[in-house]
């Protein structure tokens, strides 16, 4: 019984490990695709397609901030300057918001779902995934 309870610890510990690699793996290949359409991009939207990426890449130094700091990968200076340069991308990205939401195309029945409309107040209750509601 002790073996078994040790080597459900050791598993769980081990499962943090894990899932935290297949993330970041994964936030990789993303980063990677990304990258190839920037590169391939040759009109006026590659600067708005590179702030993006550059905002999306700070965004997963910004959020795991305290273990690239514990693993001393960053200094505290430059956790500070990630989030100042996270700050800054978000003031450049503002003016193109409206165009970057409408390139999703989202129709105007999604956009007046209940969910959309007022999200903290949908999920006060049981709405059983919106089928009742349709």
């Amino acid at each position: 019984k002790q073996w078994y309870q040790r080597r459900v610890r050791g598993m769980l510990q081990e499962n943090e490990r894990i899932q935290s690699a297949g993330k970041t793996y994964g936030e990789r290949i993303v980063a990677d695709e990304f990258k190839s359409v920037v590169d391939g991009t040759e009109d006026s939207t590659k600067e708005v397609l590179q702030n993006l990426l550059d905002l999306h890449l700070l965004s997963y130094v910004k959020d795991n901030s305290a273990w690239f700091l514990t693993q001393g990968i960053i200094s505290p200076d430059q956790a500070k300057q990630v989030t100042a340069e996270f700050d800054e991308l978000c003031r450049v990205l503002t003016p193109q918001a409206l165009n970057l939401v409408e390139s999703f195309a989202i129709s105007d029945e999604m956009l007046s779902a209940p969910i959309a409309r007022d999200w903290v107040g949908f999920n006060e209750v049981d709405n059983k995934g919106e089928l009742d509601l349709f």
